[in-house]
């Protein structure tokens, strides 16, 4: 007998979980007056113990459920002790959540009863029908215990008159297997936005989202504290709190930010990867605290992949730090500097030493069909721009390629430099060093521009192994017939939103090139 009750509790418990069924368990000791003089009008009290299975939620919360309990109840009758009386019964019931804490519950019930029988009393043994009903006044504790106090009544029938009828008072205490033991993410996601992870942006999404989630509240009730965390485990040492919320509403949807702390383990990846990463959201529930992890896809990129919505993005991949060109720029100023003249800003001196020193290392203008910044310039389409060190290795590269290597040679020996985007190309400038007093008469033919309070000179760079003076002549031109499309872009400004970043092996050996080489392109520079 005892292992088909643990084996049919089992299946209850079983099919609950597979059927996601609201199941509970309950305990019912209550206070019961006899009506009838069997008893002498007696009281006794009685201990009941339930099963509920709600299998339907109206309203969101209030349930219409299926009860099954068994109760044993001792009458304390003068001069004749305790008489047992026992009954178990089916029912329905129905949940009206008022509140998040309270609610009302009425249930009616029918079943069988049975009387042992008292000698004493005269009274032979006797079983029945039973009839009656409860009304719960419920309270909240958790989110999964329930404490009740109810009152009732039954009636144990017999014919041709009913054998006992009483009134019952007493106390419930609930517990939900599916929402304690059994309990699922009742934080569920609604909708998902999730972008790629560049590498080049990995400290850029500590304050800047790459994706944005909608969460909806499934819990009974509002809950409140709501911590929302992240955890790439590839590219994470440790959760990052994303947002904190003081209250969502029961059945509310809230956007969350997706923000995340990547170290630099990120930079070594140099082909696309599928990962994923968790999102926890933790949070209290009528004073409980619980938690909801979802485990979501994400696609991180390649370390040189970047899109064109943002040209300020290049600025990244621009770094006076990078150990190849800052060891190529160094060397070329450490050559030239005692050849400089005294009637030429030195900025543009070193500028025109560099520009030299590249064409002497065979640096050439590539297209690449499948990397070009006309076919993706203002779009989310996937590039490829090369770090200096690799232009400098692979002795080339496209016009975005060539414009971080200028700019970052240049910033290695401390000069400013900027973007110049028109339609459908990208080159640079550098601060001449110059006032605007001095360039009074060329600014109007574009050969020096002012912006951001500095005098820049333009430079178009994929014409590598042509004149210093040709390339500073096509970027004034390509900078006076854009007009209104041209945009010049500090990489300093840049800097603010886009750092740069050095990646593991920019420190690689090339041949820079000789003394006699750097000088003798140093020397043919015509200046304007």
């Amino acid at each position: 007998m005892m292992k088909k009750i643990v084996l049919f509790v089992l299946t209850v418990l079983l099919s609950a979980r597979l059927f996601a069924l609201d199941f509970s368990l309950k305990l019912l000791p209550a206070y019961e007056f006899s009506t009838e003089k069997l008893f002498n009008k007696a009281g006794g009290f009685s201990v009941g113990l339930g099963a509920d299975i709600a299998p339907v939620t109206f309203r969101e919360r209030d349930k219409l459920y299926i009860t099954a309990q068994f109760t044993s109840t001792n009458f304390s009758v003068k001069d004749f002790g305790l008489q047992s009386l026992v009954d178990g019964v089916f029912g329905v019931g129905y949940t009206v959540r008022i509140m998040d804490r309270f609610g009302v519950t009425p249930e009616l019930f029918t079943g069988l009863w049975s009387y042992t029988g008292s000698e004493a009393l005269g009274a032979s043994s006797v079983s029945g029908i039973l009839f009656g009903g409860k009304v719960y006044a419920d309270y909240y504790l958790t989110p999964a215990v329930t404490l009740s106090a109810f009152g009732g009544f039954k009636s144990f029938y017999t014919k041709p008159n009913p054998f006992l009828n009483d009134v019952q008072i007493g106390i419930g205490l609930k517990y939900n297997l599916s929402r304690g033991l059994f309990a699922k993410n009742t934080i569920a996601v609604e909708e998902n936005q999730i972008e790629p992870l560049f590498p080049v942006f990995y400290s850029h999404y500590t304050d800047n989202p790459f994706g944005v989630i909608t969460f909806v509240n499934n819990e009974e009730n509002d809950i409140t504290d709501v911590t929302v965390s992240i955890l790439l485990e590839s590219y994470m040492s440790n959760p990052f709190t994303v947002t904190t919320i003081s209250q969502v509403g029961r059945g509310e949807s809230f956007d969350v930010e997706l923000t995340a702390f990547l170290n630099e383990n990120i930079l070594g990846l140099l082909q696309p990867k599928s990962d994923s990463f968790d999102v926890t959201v933790e949070y209290s529930s009528l004073g409980q605290r619980r938690s909801a992890t979802h485990n979501l896809p994400v696609t991180v990129l390649s370390r040189n992949s970047m899109t064109w919505e943002d040209d300020r993005r290049a600025a990244a991949f621009v770094s006076g730090k990078d150990a190849t060109a800052q060891r190529f720029a160094r060397t070329v100023k450490a050559v030239v500097k005692s050849e400089l003249k005294s009637s030429v800003p030195a900025n543009i001196q070193y500028a025109a030493a560099m520009f030299g020193a590249l064409k002497a290392f065979g640096i050439n203008y590539v297209v690449d069909p499948s990397s070009a910044f006309t076919d993706n310039v203002g779009t989310a389409a996937v590039d490829f721009l090369q770090f200096p060190y690799q232009t400098l290795t692979y002795h080339g590269g496209d016009c975005d390629d060539l414009t971080i290597l200028n700019c970052s040679l240049l910033e290695a020996i401390g000069i400013d430099t900027a973007f110049i985007t028109v339609p459908g190309h990208i080159f640079m400038a550098y601060d001449s060093g110059l006032t605007a007093d001095q360039v009074t008469s060329k600014l109007d033919k574009g050969y020096y521009i002012e912006a951001y309070g500095k005098i820049w000179c333009p430079l178009e760079i994929t014409l590598s192994q042509d004149t210093f003076g040709l390339a500073w002549t096509y970027g004034a031109r390509e900078w006076k017939k854009a007009g209104e499309n041209a945009q010049l872009i500090p990489l300093d400004d840049a800097w603010n939103v886009y750092l740069p970043i050095s990646v593991p092996g920019s420190d690689t050996s090339i041949d820079v090139p000789s003394r006699e080489d750097i000088i003798k392109y140093f020397k043919e520079a015509k200046y304007y």
